[in-house]
């Protein structure tokens, strides 16, 4: 069981067992970095767990095994071990995702790059984050430093992959909220919007307490947010299509579960060049609290 961070900001995070939502306060102090409010544990299902091989192994008789007990066990292990092996072959071969790919995604669904057309600097860094829209605090990061990422992005400066994570509709038993939210982002990729949807999106947050109430996106919103992208005539039409039909539920779903693969649970979580910066952490806090911030911490992890 992942556990939830010892010290700093807050973050969201998904609960496997109970149906309680992420705290946070719009004005963070330093005592509330060195405080950090109650978050969500979970992911339990998305855990591995031992295996076959594991639990023989670990399994003693009692009284003394014969040699051919043994030679069985070690039979039977040996058994699960190939086929173990032939499956993640398999696996590996044919890919874990065979369904819709948006523009500026990835063929097994892990993530969406925010512009895929543009040419990016030599040694541009690779910033992963993962959110989900209905998160607060990934709205904090959205206002304090997100004009300054998209700006980084779209001048190549950074190679920008958004992962849109779903757990808070589960959480705020809201669903299918944030699964359409992120759809949509999907669709407008489509259009070449991508960016312009995702602040769209985040502009159009409810506060927490509307969202436990029920007051949340709607297919009609994501339509809103798609024109106030930029999204027009045709182009306007088949995103409004891709939003009804959700026709990119399948990548939502997969790149939801490729999180948890990772071990990402918190929300926002935020990998520089794959170095994470950690929940909790001084630069965590700095990242949701500072304006424009973004640099000073992509220049230190960067390195």
């Amino acid at each position: 069981m992942l556990t939830e961070p010892k010290s700093g900001a807050s973050a969201c995070m998904p609960e496997a067992t109970s149906l309680s939502t992420c705290e946070r306060s719009r004005r963070v102090d330093m005592r509330a970095i060195r405080s950090p409010r109650r978050t969500c544990t979970g992911y339990s299902d998305l855990m591995p767990r031992p295996d076959a091989s594991q639990r023989l192994a670990e399994s003693k008789p009692k009284d003394g095994p014969s040699r051919g007990l043994i030679a069985g066990i070690i039979a039977t292990v040996l058994v699960v071990i190939v086929v173990v092996a032939v499956f993640v072959t398999q696996a590996n071969k044919s890919g874990a995702y065979s369904g819709p790919v948006p523009k500026g995604g990835t063929s097994n669904a892990k993530g969406l790059q925010a512009h895929p057309d543009v040419k990016l600097q030599a040694g541009a860094p690779t910033v992963d984050i993962y959110e989900d829209f209905q998160c607060p605090i990934c709205g904090d990061l959205e206002k304090t430093n997100g004009a300054q990422i998209l700006a980084d992005a779209k001048a190549g400066k950074i190679k920008l992959v958004w992962h849109l994570m779903t757990f808070i509709e589960d959480n705020l038993q809201n669903a299918p909220a944030s699964t359409i939210a992120a759809n949509g982002l999907y669709c407008a990729a489509d259009a070449g919007e991508a960016a312009a949807y995702h602040k769209a999106t985040f502009a159009g947050q409810r506060s927490e307490d509307e969202e436990k109430d029920g007051n949340t996106y709607t297919l009609a919103d994501l339509k809103k947010y798609g024109q106030q992208a930029g999204i027009t005539g045709a182009a306007l039409t088949k995103f409004n299509t891709c939003v009804d039909d959700r026709s990119y539920a399948k990548y939502v779903k997969a790149t939801m579960t490729n999180a948890g693969k990772a071990r990402v649970n918190t929300t926002p979580t935020v990998f520089i060049n794959g170095k994470q910066v950690k929940p909790g952490s001084a630069d965590y806090g700095t990242l949701l609290q500072t304006p424009n911030s973004f640099n000073s911490i992509l220049a230190k992890y960067a390195k």
